[in-house]
């Protein structure tokens, strides 16, 4: 079981890439924001290599189309990989209009070995958005600061985005399934119930946005849609 993520807090109006000097010199994430991410017992150690230049939130440059690897076949030992599920957790994904058109996270870093999935899902594939899922795969270890810029990112894009994610928020552990790696949940509206959710393991890191759950009944939704996203 790999251990749970996780951080410094979260700037709720910039985004901070991993591989700042800071970072280099210190190992540790900016601290100067009103939400954070509580650190777990044992943070995760990070990818060991340093970002130097990520394609910006919006631009799919340098970021490769969604789901292109295939999973490792039944019973073959290999490294996990995200896919585009159609269906997963009681909802379908997104066409059409409704689909993303753009990168609503910065991913960070992206290699040839990285996969990068961005879709959508409502009750029917042309319904309200209901979640939004960004996530890379093609790791080789728990990468934190990845997995914090990313909440950083999405946080960013709510705000953007008209919503209103609550001031002084943290961060929460929950149980991360049968998957493992680390899961975090936290409040992402003021007015009505939504969350902000991410999770992190050796092969792939996540950023989930949920509309109309609770970070609790988020968190359980995320270990359940795992299972149709990460193979």
């Amino acid at each position: 079981m790999l251990a749970a993520a996780v951080l410094g807090s979260l700037a709720l109006t910039a985004c901070e890439m991993p591989g700042k000097e800071k970072d280099k010199a210190d190992g540790t994430p900016s601290a100067t924001a009103s939400a954070s991410v509580e650190p777990s017992d044992a943070a995760p150690s990070t990818d060991a290599r340093e970002p130097a230049a990520s394609p910006s939130a919006g631009d799919a440059t340098g970021a490769k189309p969604s789901g292109t690897k295939a999973p490792s076949p039944a019973g073959t030992p290999g490294p996990r990989v995200l896919l585009s599920a159609a269906r997963t957790g009681g909802y379908e994904r997104l066409v059409g209009e409704g689909a993303p058109s753009d990168m609503p996270v910065d991913p960070g870093e992206m290699t040839d070995e990285n996969n990068l999935v961005v879709v959508a899902y409502g009750k029917t594939p042309t319904s309200p958005r209901e979640v939004l899922f960004v996530g890379v795969d093609g790791l080789t270890a728990t990468d934190g600061k990845r997995m914090e810029h990313m909440i950083r990112g999405m946080i960013d894009y709510v705000n953007g985005d008209g919503g209103s994610v609550p001031e002084g928020v943290t961060m929460k552990d929950y149980a991360a399934g049968p998957l493992g790696g680390t899961v975090q949940c936290m409040p992402a509206q003021d007015a009505y119930p939504a969350a902000i959710c991410a999770w992190a393991d050796k092969n792939t890191v996540a950023v989930a946005y949920f509309d109309k759950l609770s970070a609790d009944a988020a968190a359980k939704k995320l270990v359940e849609m795992r299972t149709d996203l990460e193979k």
